[in-house]
This record gives C-alpha cells, sequence and structure tokens, in this order.
C-alpha cells in the first residue's frame, strides 16, 4: 500500500497519541498511589539483563514522566507523525516501531550494567519520526522552543545529533539521549529506504544550502 492509496488522515498518528496518553495516565494514576507499582512502566536496562521486570521494556515507550514529558513528546508526534504518514501511510507505524526498537537496544547494550540507570518516554520512536520527517520534507524547518528560530530541516538533524552525542556520557539533564540518537539514526535509514524517491530530495537540500 503506498501512500496514494493509503486512507485520507493522519490516523496511525492519532491512534500513537491517543495509546501514548491512556498509558501515561494509567503510569501517573500508578504513580499517585505510591508503592512500587509504577516500576513496571520503567525500563531498566539492569532488571532486563537479568530476565526482571520485562514489561517495562514494552510499556517504558508509552509512558511518561509527568504531563509536559508527556505534551512535548506528543506534540511532535501531532505535527511530524503527519508529514510521515503522508508520505509513507502504513509504512509510518513501522519507522515509529523500529526507531523504538532500535533505542531500547542502543539503551540495553550502554547501560545494562547500571543498576540506577531507567528510563521512560516515546522519545526514542518520537525522534524516528521526526528525522524520518526531514528526509522525506527537507525542505521544511525546525523550531527550538527555547530559540523560536527557523532551522533548516538538515541543519537541525546535525545539530540534534552532534549535541546528543556530546551530552551522551555527561549525565546533563534527566534525559535518555542514547534513546534520541538510537531513534534518530532508524528513523533516518528507514525514510531513505521506504520513500520512492529515497534520499535525493534531502540531497538537493543540502546542495541549495551550500551554494
Amino acid at each position: 500500500m503506498n501512500a496514494s492509496s493509503y486512507p485520507s488522515g493522519p490516523v496511525i498518528t492519532y491512534a500513537l497519541i491517543a495509546l501514548n496518553v491512556i498509558i501515561s495516565l494509567w503510569g501517573m494514576s500508578v504513580l499517585k498511589k505510591g508503592g512500587g507499582g509504577f516500576r513496571s512502566f520503567v525500563f531498566s536496562p539492569f532488571e532486563a539483563a537479568h530476565g526482571r521486570r520485562l514489561l517495562g521494556v514494552l510499556l517504558s515507550h508509552f509512558s511518561h514522566a509527568d504531563f509536559w514529558h508527556l505534551f512535548f513528546n506528543m506534540l511532535t508526534l501531532f505535527i511530524f507523525g503527519q508529514v510521515v504518514e503522508g508520505f509513507l501511510g502504513i509504512h509510518m507505524l513501522t519507522v515509529y516501531v523500529a526507531a523504538g526498537l532500535a533505542a531500547t537496544a542502543l539503551i540495553f547494550i550502554l547501560r545494562r550494567n547500571n543498576p540506577d540507570y531507567r528510563v521512560l518516554g516515546a522519545s526514542g520512536s518520537v525522534t524516528g519520526i521526526l528525522f524520518a520527517a526531514i528526509v522525506l520534507k527537507p525542505e521544511m524547518s525546525v523550531y527550538f522552543l527555547v530559540v523560536p528560530l527557523p532551522i533548516p530541516a538538515p541543519i537541525f538533524a546535525v545539530l540534534y545529533i552532534a549535541y546528543s552525542t556530546f551530552l551522551l556520557d555527561r549525565e546533563v539533564g534527566n534525559v535518555s539521549h542514547e534513546a534520541h540518537i538510537g531513534g534518530a539514526v532508524t528513523g533516518f535509514l528507514l525514510a531513505g529506504l521506504l520513500s520512492p524517491y529515497h534520499f535525493a530530495p534531502l540531497m538537493e537540500r543540502i546542495h541549495s544550502l551550500l551554494h
């Protein structure tokens, strides 16, 4: 099925947002009640390596720490998910799932020996969608909320990866840069492979920025 035969409207984007909201609210309600139940919504690579709390590996992809964490991830998914779904149709779900799996795999590889490392949120999958959108629609601009200036999408991609790599082992903020990198690279590569134009529009956009 290609995008032209796909039903109108970003139905997968809306469905993923709904799923994230439902599981996040569920997790927040469990957290409010206290106890250790909330740990089922968190991915601990150390515990997973020892065969414990494996449900958290799944639920952590949809649960969020608070409403702001949920809001910013879902806003990004809402904006860029529509772009990816418009170009790739149902394969937008392929990008979302694969980016999440890659983020989890990278976190596990790098942090499986750290008993204090825990992560939750859809950031890996959402970053994959963002980078897929950059490949599919490279003429667009991306904005930082803290610096509301338009940044050409290819330049944003380079800055984002450089920034995430720089902070990877510096533990600045409560952010999983591993998830961002794994998701971004996966979304970037899959979009190029799944698009009928591959990376040609991106290369043309980079060429126009350099000349």
